[in-house]
């Protein structure tokens, strides 16, 4: 499905955004074939990993220990040790992200994000309790967004 806007400068098909939905109740929403944003059913709009990585700043960052990345390449849920302990990072107390929240996973000793997530407490109810389930994985390298290039 493709949605032209009236803009004087777009001038082929090519330059508008498509929106393409799956299966699995994904809308992927591409720009000249690429894909750039995603969306399950109503639910937020996601970068893709390859615009993260493009441009690394548009998420906040958090990161987990070298425990937690074969279950993150699984796309299992991170829990809360693995952002805690010391190889994990969370932003400082004064940068707090609440509930809910659209972020960046990082792994121990890589540059780039391995995963996007939601974080399921806040930043400080994660460094209290330090148990449960912190941020549920939405995307990770390897998965099936990750292998689609273009559409």
């Amino acid at each position: 499905m493709v949605y032209p806007c009236s803009y004087p400068n777009l001038t082929s098909l090519t330059d508008f955004v498509c929106m393409t939905r799956s299966r699995e109740h994904i809308s992927i929403y591409s720009v000249q074939s690429v894909p750039l944003f995603f969306q399950h059913f109503d639910g937020p709009f996601y970068p893709t990993l390859r615009l993260l990585h493009q441009y690394p700043s548009i998420l906040p960052k958090v990161g987990v220990d070298r425990g937690a990345i074969r279950f993150l390449l699984a796309g299992a849920p991170m829990m809360c040790p693995g952002l805690t302990s010391a190889g994990g990072y969370l932003p400082p107390p004064e940068e707090a992200l609440p509930k809910g929240t659209a972020v960046a996973v990082h792994a121990e000793g890589k540059e780039h994000a391995v995963g996007i997530g939601m974080t399921e407490l806040s930043t400080e109810d994660m460094r209290k309790l330090n148990k449960d389930v912190a941020v549920e994985i939405v995307t990770h390298l390897g998965d099936d967004l990750w292998a689609l290039q273009t559409l």
